[in-house]
Order: structure tokens, then sequence, then C-alpha cells
């Protein structure tokens, strides 16, 4: 049975993880693949404006999002928002890999983010997703959908661009033409909230720490390969594009578990005990209706199961 969604109140951010089906390369970063990705994100954003996309990274077979909110209202809008993308995502690039059927494996993995410290570390987390698979050594080299130097540089938007060069030659290839046959795709990056307190200085050195902190992890993660004798020459960031996208990568030693929430250890274990507490008043309210069809309150935070929803609609 899958776990409750629960949008607890006053928790702003969350951590979003979703894989490839089958874990392929279906998200491999070409060019033209990048622009479907962009796209599909955009929309996202546009149909859902009050998420705030913090940070973002889309690597081969997975993609990692941090997203914040402004009310507890906004947050029940997150599994929507992830719906929409999904479903983007395998219109999109399922056309151009030339598949069908499922795109992403099953829910997104979403986790709340319970304080400032802790969602600076999973926005530093995210913009490393791939330097920590070993695949470029710097965030800013990998050729995928990233948000770190727009972070990094307080730029409101990730701009991407894509000519579409059949067309362009069709038309003739000319210079003048090039405009004209160029996809520009705009994506919205938000502040964090702590920092649009800030004065200009202030936010200035909030992005310069977290230039600092992908530094750092940047450098660990190398010293850490050369510990352990795995160094190695990594292959030119355009070589991604190039992999076969239904191919998988190498099985990885076993994954720890999947936390409950991002923060200290004494917030965790009361964001748990809350849950439990959230989670018996759910099933009272899924039983009761099961029961007698009449849709009673389910718990703040919560949406009624498929069944239930469906209710409320007619």
């Amino acid at each position: 049975m899958a776990k409750v969604r629960w949008w607890a109140p006053g928790i702003r951010a969350y951590e979003v993880v979703q894989k490839c089906v089958g874990d392929e390369m279906l998200l491999r970063p070409d060019a033209d693949c990048v622009i479907r990705v962009a796209l599909a994100l955009a929309a996202a954003s546009r149909k859902f404006s009050r998420i705030r996309i913090l940070a973002f990274c889309f690597v081969s077979n997975h993609f990692h999002l941090v997203l914040g909110v402004d009310t507890d209202e906004d947050a029940l809008d997150i599994s929507d928002f992830m719906k929409e993308l999904d479903q983007d995502l395998a219109v999109r690039v399922n056309e151009l890999r030339g598949r069908d059927g499922h795109f992403v494996k099953g829910r997104p993995k979403i986790t709340p983010i319970l304080d400032e410290a802790h969602l600076a570390e999973r926005m530093t987390y995210t913009h490393t997703q791939a330097v920590h698979h070993g695949l470029v050594e710097r965030a800013e080299e990998w050729p995928g959908l990233s948000s770190f130097r727009a972070v990094c540089e307080g730029k409101t938007t990730v701009e991407v661009a894509h000519l579409d060069e059949a067309g362009w030659r069709e038309g003739g290839g000319g210079k003048t033409t090039i405009r004209d046959h160029t996809m520009r795709v705009s994506i919205p990056v938000a502040m964090p909230a702590s920092w649009e307190r800030l004065s200009e200085r202030e936010a200035g050195e909030a992005r310069r720490a977290h230039e600092r902190s992908v530094r750092d992890c940047e450098a660990a993660m190398a010293a850490e390969r050369r510990a352990s004798g795995q160094w190695r020459r990594l292959p030119k960031p355009s070589g991604y594009a190039r992999i076969d996208p239904f191919s998988r990568p190498p099985d990885r030693s076993a994954r720890s578990p999947k936390p409950w929430a991002h923060g200290d250890g004494s917030a965790v274990k009361a964001y748990r005990e809350a849950y439990t507490v959230m989670l018996a008043a759910y099933r009272v309210a899924s039983a009761r209706f099961r029961a007698t069809g009449v849709l009673c309150a389910f718990p703040a935070g919560t949406r009624p199961p498929w069944i239930e929803r469906a209710a409320v609609m007619t």
C-alpha cells in the first residue's frame, strides 16, 4: 500500500526525486531531450504558478527538484504539479525516443524539508547530482538541465535555446535565419523565502555560500574517488548525449532507507510521531466513508484516496 501523502502544516519546502521507468537513461542530455524537458518543466510551472522551483537537476535516468510553497494550501498542489510534469515528460520524451507507455517509475519520492540548514543542504545535493554519480567533476559541466548557475548568479529564470537544425537547413541555412529557427524556453527559478528577506548584499552572500558548498562537495567527492582507488579521467560531458537511452546504470550497493524528512534528529522524530497520529485519523475517516458512503473530514494536509476524491467531484 502506498504511503499516505501528508502535507504537514507549516512545512514550506520539499525535495522531489523521480526515476525513469526501469532506471533507463531516457533523459540522456542530447539537445532534443533537453529542450523537451525544459518545455515540460516550464509548462508545469505556469500551470501551478504558486509552487516555487528552488533548484533542479535532470540526469540521464532520474531528476531532482527542490520546491517551495507559501501556504499550506499550496503544498497540496505539489502532487498535481508532479503528475502534470510526469505526464508531459512522457508525451514529449516518449515521442523523441520512439517508445510509448509509462515513462516514470511509480510515484515520485517527496520528502519534507524541516529547516533552513537542511534546505541549503538539499539544494547543494540537487545541484551536485551529476558530480555525485561520477559523471562530471564540476556541477556546471553537466550538459543536462540544471538550475545551478542561475541560483549562484541570482537569475530568476533558466534560459534554454535550441536550434531546429533541419528546419534551418531547409530554409537555406543563412546566419540571418538562425533566430527564426531557434526555440527559447524560460523556466522560473525562485529564491528560498528566507533569502527574499535579506538585503541585496546579504542575498549575494547567500548565493556565494551556496556555490562554496557545491565546490566543497565537488572537492570531497574527488578526494573520495582518489582515496578509494577509483580515480579515473571522466568522459567529456558532450559524450553523455550519445549514450544508449535504453541502457541502465550499473547496479549500486544497497541504498540507505528513505528518510522521513530532512531535518535534525529531534525534528524528524517529532514529524514521525505527528505522522503516526495523522495516519490513525486518516484510516478512521477512510473506513467510515467506505462503511457509510458519507464523506467525512480527513486530516488537514491530506487528500482522500481516489474513491473519496471521486465522490467529492460528484
